[in-house]
């Protein structure tokens, strides 16, 4: 019996790192990391718990000064995995599942606040060790153009336009448009992508002249299953003042 206890009270204590690690990845363009082996799913499982576990401590022993409670991790701990006291585990196992509710929202609360500010401070593109794994989030918002090795930087991308190469039927279409939006999927990859204005054509139609033609309605969805590939361009527009001076003043 001791021993399913004592085994319940780890698992408890490692459930905080998991929770970070959901909170963190909760985002659609964030929802895997990429492991190497066991030992990484280890580590990430670990590592964060006890980083949050030394973070509660803390605020609750910051707390206990505020609200006046008393708060003794050490003798909980010893008594759940070291067995010594002669006090009934229903207790104890009632204190230590209280201290990690707490530690896990904690942990959730955290792991929100990890990911907006690795995002607003823009250290998943300056730094591979904070990128996302859904690398289309990045090609088709146009952060992508942020990262360290790739040579064009622009202040901010103003819209991107879109042809992309898709399989309708037994033949190959080209469309063309303002890509206004896309959805990613929970699997890592692309959905769907939304083109505004779009034109298509066939691509045997090449050499053609006027070989585009409209599409009716504003917009169209273009599955990901259906497309071959996908050429991106940012195109981002520069503001200009024209100074007059009061001699050309009416």
């Amino acid at each position: 019996m001791a021993l399913a206890v004592s085994t319940l009270f780890l698992f408890l204590f490692i459930l905080p790192g998991i929770t970070f690690k959901r909170a963190y990845l909760s985002s659609v363009f964030s929802r895997k990391l990429k492991f190497s082996g066991i030992l990484d799913e280890v580590f990430w499982a670990l590592f964060p718990s006890i980083i949050m576990h030394i973070l509660s401590y803390f605020l609750l022993l910051a707390a206990s000064s505020v609200f006046y409670f008393e708060f003794d991790l050490k003798t909980v701990l010893s008594a759940a995995l070291l067995q010594q006291t002669n006090a009934g585990y229903g207790d104890i196992f009632v204190s230590y599942l209280l201290y990690c509710t707490f530690v896990m929202t904690v942990s959730f609360f955290a792991g929100h606040a990890s990911r907006k500010a690795i995002r607003l401070l823009k250290f998943d593109r300056k730094f591979k060790l904070f990128r996302f794994t859904n690398d289309w989030h990045y090609l088709l918002s146009g952060e992508f153009l942020d990262f360290p090795e790739v040579p064009d930087h622009p202040e901010e991308v103003s819209f991107k336009l879109v042809n992309a190469l898709t399989t309708v039927g037994n033949q190959q279409m080209i469309y063309i448009g303002e890509l206004i939006h896309f959805t990613l999927s929970d699997e890592g990859g692309l959905e769907n992508i939304v083109l505004k204005d779009a034109k298509r054509r066939l691509l045997q139609d090449d050499l053609v002249e006027n070989r585009y033609y409209d599409i009716p309605g504003r917009y169209i969805t273009i599955p990901y299953k259906t497309i071959i590939n996908i050429n991106v361009r940012y195109f981002y527009l520069e503001e200009v003042t024209d100074n007059y001076g009061d001699e050309n003043l009416l």
